[in-house]
Parts: C-alpha cells; sequence; structure tokens
C-alpha cells in the first residue's frame, strides 16, 4: 500500500474544510492499522464494521498545495481486505451528500449506510446499525476536542469495538489551558465524561518544575476512563503524535482495543507509517 492511495481528484463534489499537510501522516496511520484490522480479522468474526462517527465528504484539499486526499471513509472503502459493512454518520448534510456520491460513483457495490445527524445525539442510535457478532473498528475524528466520552461510552456496551481517537490535544487544549480549566468550559468535561478532572489536573501541577501540558494530560486522564470501559492500557508514548512539517506536535492517535492483537498491529502501523516505508 503505498502514499499514492492516499490520493484523490478534484470531482467538483462539496469537499471537507481545508486541512494542513499533516493531515496525510494521519490518514497513513490510519490507513496501516485498518489494513492490518483486515486482513487479521477476516473470517475469524461473523462481520468486520467499520464505523465512522465524523466522516465528512470523503475529500480534503491541503492548504498551500492543494493537493487532494481521500478522506477515512474511501481510504477504508479502498483497503485490499474490505469490511463487511461500512457506517458513516455525518451531520453536514452538504457533506454526507456529496460522500453518497462519491461512494455511488467509485465503490457501487459496496455495503454502506449512511447515517445523517450529530452521532453524538442519543436518539441517533447509531449501534443499533452494527449486526450482532461482529468486530467494528471506529474511527473519531472530530476537527477539535470535541469527542464526546458518553458516545463512545455508549457504543461499547455489549459489542466488540476497537476505537481509533484523534485527540486535538496540543492543536487544541495546550494552547487553551486557561479556557478550559474555567468551571463554564464544558469542553473536557464532555470529552472525559465527568467534572472531576480539574482537581486531578491542580494536583498534577504540584511539586512540578514546570507546569504540565493540559493536552498531554487529558490524553492520559481518556486513556484511563477507555480503562474504565474495560479497554487495554494506552500509554502517551503509545499514541501516534502527529506533528507539522515544522515538528510542531498538534496531535495524538490513540487506539484502544480490548485485545493485544489489536495493539500488536498498532505497533506494526506506527513502525511504517513514515512516508519512506511500506508494510505492504
Amino acid at each position: 500500500m503505498k502514499n499514492e492511495t492516499l490520493l484523490g481528484v478534484d470531482d467538483s463534489l462539496v469537499m471537507n474544510e481545508e486541512v494542513g499537510s499533516w493531515t496525510a501522516e494521519k490518514y497513513r496511520q490510519f490507513q496501516l492499522y485498518a489494513q492490518l484490522f483486515t486482513k487479521g480479522m477476516k473470517g475469524k468474526w461473523k462481520s468486520l464494521v467499520y464505523l465512522d462517527l465524523y466522516a465528512g465528504s470523503g475529500q480534503s484539499r491541503v492548504k498551500g498545495t492543494g493537493e487532494i486526499l481521500l478522506g477515512s471513509p474511501l481510504i477504508a472503502l479502498s483497503l485490499d481486505f474490505q469490511f463487511d459493512l461500512y457506517i458513516f454518520c455525518e451531520k453536514d448534510g452538504a457533506k454526507i451528500s456529496a460522500l453518497r456520491s462519491r461512494v455511488q460513483q467509485c465503490f457501487p457495490n459496496a455495503a454502506v449506510k449512511f447515517m445523517d445527524g450529530d452521532c453524538d445525539n442519543p436518539s441517533s442510535r447509531i449501534g443499533d446499525a452494527i449486526p450482532k457478532g461482529a468486530l467494528t473498528l471506529c474511527f473519531v475524528d472530530p476537527y477539535s476536542l470535541d469527542i464526546q466520552f458518553e458516545t463512545v461510552r455508549s457504543l461499547s456496551q455489549d459489542r466488540n469495538i476497537d476505537f481509533l481517537c484523534l485527540l486535538a490535544s496540543r492543536m487544541d487544549a495546550g494552547r487553551n489551558p486557561h479556557n478550559y480549566t474555567k468551571e463554564e468550559s464544558t469542553k473536557v468535561d464532555r470529552l472525559l465524561g465527568s467534572s472531576d478532572w480539574r482537581e486531578k489536573w491542580e494536583t498534577s501541577k504540584t511539586g512540578s518544575a514546570r507546569e504540565p501540558n493540559l493536552g498531554d494530560f487529558i490524553c492520559r486522564e481518556f486513556g484511563h476512563k477507555m480503562e474504565d470501559l474495560g479497554y487495554l492500557p494506552t500509554e502517551l508514548h503509545e499514541m501516534r503524535q502527529i506533528k507539522t512539517d515544522g515538528g510542531v506536535l498538534i496531535y495524538h492517535l490513540a487506539l484502544f482495543t480490548k485485545n493485544q492483537k489489536g495493539k500488536h498491529f498498532w505497533q506494526q502501523a506506527s513502525k511504517y507509517s513514515q512516508p519512506q516505508r511500506d508494510l505492504f
């Protein structure tokens, strides 16, 4: 699987908002993990399902270069080993309409369910679309620190789901520590599913030579919350760092799985996700 498989074409349909060049690094890691996931698990479960909570339109244009990147839905559909079912959630009507068109044009025979609306709305009942006995890979890739833990918790109940989550640790949280620690700010409360994190944050600063980074703290706390749901521990160093071309850390891409095989796949994907290295 070469990097070229991440590239799209200008089809005159609606695209996502412009993205930074580092987005290709995120998608490369996603692509390699999803490929190992489908290849390794094919035939071992009743079915394999791909769930994308913030699916978007399927393509993005890179700011500054004009290069077009495939989004996660189209990358998942392009894998050598296919999922049995794809579920795409998107609340922006124009984007999901464009995604429908792209899927119909390029993958007319794929089994796809489109779910219009906010994935964090309890009435959406996304979990009902997942067949019983399936193994699911859920990609959670919002634009900022907008993951809601209650959505993740609800989906994980009585289902076999690996979550691949993009945490806007330095792009969002790390740059706005004073805003997010205010009592009236509830974004981190929703991400972690509670408001008691502020006390832990203050405790973490005690005795430190310099103030720790709020984004790193949030990543660790989110990992602990996933452990409470029965997922294997995921330490900060296991999360894939996504950096700008200048080497500035902006995101952490984290896998949460209940199986050591998933951990192994993640390590392999992280090893080979650099542009000059290819796993297949």
